[in-house]
């Protein structure tokens, strides 16, 4: 069920309806029974999946709480088994096309439910927070949890179920125990979130998507240079508002129930370095990796050398952690290179900051964070190439990206797209200069009504008599 569809919108409403009706505590039954619900919507035998890994995950979390030996080991046999299923499901892909057919010249008929068992709804989320989790019981920095209905929910929340955000279980777990109010100011933030979701996703990703000429991809050579950096922004674009109003549009509607869900983009695209950027991009996941990889890794680093310029302190921690993020996003060498792109970012934002002392973006003079935006734009959109295909079709990209030999333009076509690129950057940049994602609920009411309207109808039109488009990181 695409959050983004009518019948999705009826069962919200339906569901809200019964949750307020209830006390607190049948509250967290009913919003795991419509979780569980929501994932059996896509495959049966998706909830199986989730169900196996939330219970194998609460029982050994209960076993590392109590343990007074062998702590490292119970956390290791944890951490192996979230990967080894990540791993098992993420890598059965490339094999079931193989075996469906092979099936099939056999007389044997297969069904699409077999191949859909093989990659579960939000599984790479999912995993990434029983990681973390264990880890932090380990460290004590959080209890573990004797009530398996809360930790079930913690893991199948519909709101961040099919791409986060990535919560944490120690500012999780702690909502679904406390009573939750929904009252005028949490109703007219998440609204604003439902809103600001939907014009982000319907409206300007769907748009610029739809825009992108299909041989841009398959036969870049047919393009001018000029042409394909305008594509390649006009998919950057497109690639950050269909994430970004994901986010948004499940933050409000977890607002509804009254649970706040964390921010997961502010901005990236007026980040001024690469440390900026990936703290504005996919912000939740920058933060796992941050704790998780970066911080352990440097740290294993300076136990041998305590020198933080040695070249091995330098290189080593981003790279590994922008690898991990290549392979969290999908077991490919594509993948990996866009990773090792940005571990080369960093590392070379890093190596720079030795030559002297480092001054904060905002200290610096307005030309100098103007030129540096541009620096990571363009970057960030070279980046996005093999993030957006196959090695092969990249590097052929990649080369006609620098043959400016020629110049032609359909300025019909991609004028239209600037147009939804402008509409973006200006939200962004309304919520950038005034520091406040919410400072549209400060204008007058009048206009806010006019907006609203406009959004709306806008979304009623685009969305009429055509198929929802999925999002983006539903895949990964």
């Amino acid at each position: 069920m695409e959050i983004t569809s009518s019948s999705f919108a009826i069962a919200l409403l339906i569901s809200l309806t019964i949750y307020y009706l209830l006390p607190r505590r049948p509250q967290n039954y009913w919003l795991l029974l419509i979780s569980y619900a929501f994932c059996i919507s896509w495959a049966w035998q998706f909830a199986l999946v989730m169900l196996l890994t939330t219970v194998v995950n609460f029982l050994l979390a209960r076993r590392l709480q109590g343990a007074e030996q062998r702590r490292k080991g119970l956390l290791w046999a944890g951490i192996g088994f979230n990967i080894f299923v990540l791993v098992f499901f993420r890598s059965a892909q490339f094999f079931v096309p193989d075996l469906a057919g092979l099936l099939t010249s056999l007389g044997i008929t297969t069904q699409l439910g077999v191949v859909q068992i093989l990659l579960p709804v939000g599984l790479s989320f999912y995993i990434v927070e029983n990681i973390s989790y264990q880890i932090d019981v380990y460290r004590k920095q959080v209890e573990a949890t004797d009530n398996l209905v809360d930790y079930a929910l913690y893991q199948a929340y519909f709101p961040k179920l099919l791409a986060g955000p990535i919560e944490r279980a120690g500012s999780f777990l702690p909502l679904l125990s406390r009573q939750r109010i929904v009252d005028n100011d949490v109703l007219a933030r998440s609204f604003t979130l439902i809103v600001l979701g939907l014009l982000r996703k319907l409206i300007i990703a769907d748009s610029l998507t739809a825009s992108i000429p299909a041989d841009v991809l398959t036969t870049p050579a047919a393009f001018s240079a000029f042409e394909l950096w305008g594509w390649l922004i006009v998919y950057g674009f497109a690639l950050y508002n269909d994430f970004a109003g994901y986010t948004s549009l499940v933050r409000g509607v977890s607002g509804l129930f009254g649970i706040e869900l964390s921010r997961n983009f502010q901005q990236p695209y007026f980040a001024r370095n690469f440390g900026e950027f990936w703290n504005r991009w996919h912000i939740t996941l920058s933060h796992w990796l941050r704790d998780y990889i970066y911080f352990p890794t440097l740290r294993s680093l300076l136990r041998r050398n305590r020198n933080r310029t040695n070249i091995v302190n330098v290189v080593v921690p981003p790279m590994v952690t922008m690898l991990a993020s290549g392979l969290w996003h999908g077991f490919s060498l594509h993948m990996l290179v866009w990773g090792g792109l940005h571990g080369v970012y960093q590392i070379g934002e890093r190596i720079l900051s030795l030559r002297g002392p480092v001054v904060a973006p905002d200290q610096r003079p307005r030309w100098r964070q103007l030129l540096a935006m541009g620096v990571v734009f363009i970057l960030v959109m070279w980046a996005w190439v093999p993030f957006l295909m196959e090695m092969p079709e990249a590097i052929q990209f990649w080369k006609q990206l620098l043959n400016f030999g020629e110049f032609g333009l359909h300025y019909r076509r991609l004028m239209l797209a600037v147009g939804y690129i402008l509409v973006a950057v200006g939200l962004d940049f309304v919520q950038h200069h005034y520091r406040d994602e919410f400072v549209f609920l400060r204008w007058p009411r009048p206009v806010q009504a006019f907006l609203l309207a406009t959004v709306v109808f806008l979304v009623i039109i685009v969305s009429t008599g055509t198929a929802t488009k999925p999002f983006v990181y539903q895949g990964f």
